[in-house]
């Protein structure tokens, strides 16, 4: 879930676009999720087929849960932009956002994959794209 990577537009390019032009943006704190960089994905399928895995269906993203304020206070820590928590009922969508999108990981880690943190992975992403 939350998927974020080089290509294509994704919540983490949004947030810093909207800092540029926004001195405070507000986001959701009440949706819980798990930040995940294409990165992890494609090197977990990769793990996955060198280490011949048992077939079938695993559930990946990055490690730890966030909500979106506490991803786009991490995305933007290094900007000059006031990030403020609203609740979903305060930022009304067109589409309806789960409360809690969280996989869990179980499958994944049995495996011996070690999953960084979405925070990690957002540190090595950020630094990759400079």
């Amino acid at each position: 879930s939350w998927v974020f990577g080089e290509f294509g537009n994704n919540f983490v390019y949004t947030m810093q676009r909207l800092a540029e032009s926004h001195p405070r943006l507000t986001v959701v704190n009440d949706q819980l999720g798990r930040p995940t960089w294409t990165r992890t994905l494609a090197e977990f399928m990769l793990y996955l087929i060198d280490n011949q895995a048992n077939y079938g269906i695993y559930h990946l993203s990055n490690d730890d849960v966030a909500t979106w304020f506490d991803f786009a206070r991490e995305i933007l820590k290094n900007h000059a932009v006031t990030v403020s928590s609203v609740t979903s009922a305060e930022f009304p969508q067109k589409a309806y956002r789960p409360k809690k999108s969280v996989m869990s990981l179980d499958k994944a880690k049995a495996t011996g994959f070690e999953i960084p943190t979405w925070r990690n992975a957002l540190s090595m992403f950020l630094e990759s794209i400079k």
